[in-house]
């Protein structure tokens, strides 16, 4: 067979052949649109996606800061009203006059009449 002889096959040119390679054509380019489409829907959902949790995440870091400052200000009411008790009873104790006497002696070494002070150190072993 002589290779220089080239076969040239002509192709039949209908409608039906042409209504064929148009929907196939038709369909590749929906599926285009269609794949698309879904990368765009995706991306959305995706984005959304990491802003909410973005939120979330810095709800949750909010709500913990509050959470342990209120923990701190409870405590620091408790001693505060511990305080105030203790404040509130030495008010009362110094309205009585044999409590006030009594302080009077002990720390600032007054002495009543009649009365002579002698001043004794403790010595620490």
């Amino acid at each position: 067979m002589n290779l220089s002889r080239e076969r040239t096959i002509t192709e039949i040119q209908n409608d039906y052949k042409e209504q064929v390679e148009r929907q196939s054509q038709l369909m590749k380019r929906r599926r285009k649109g269609l794949f698309r489409r879904l990368i765009v829907f995706g991306a959305l959902v995706l984005l959304t996606a990491i802003v909410l949790a973005g939120s979330l995440w810095s709800q949750t870091s909010s709500l913990s800061a509050n959470e342990e400052k209120k923990a701190q200000l409870e405590k620091q009411v408790k001693e505060l009203n511990g305080k105030q008790a203790d404040l509130k009873d030495e008010i009362s104790k110094l309205k009585d006059e044999d409590y006030v006497t009594e302080l009077a002696r002990r720390d600032l070494f007054m002495s009543g009449n009649g009365e002579i002070l002698f001043n004794v150190e403790k010595k620490s072993k």
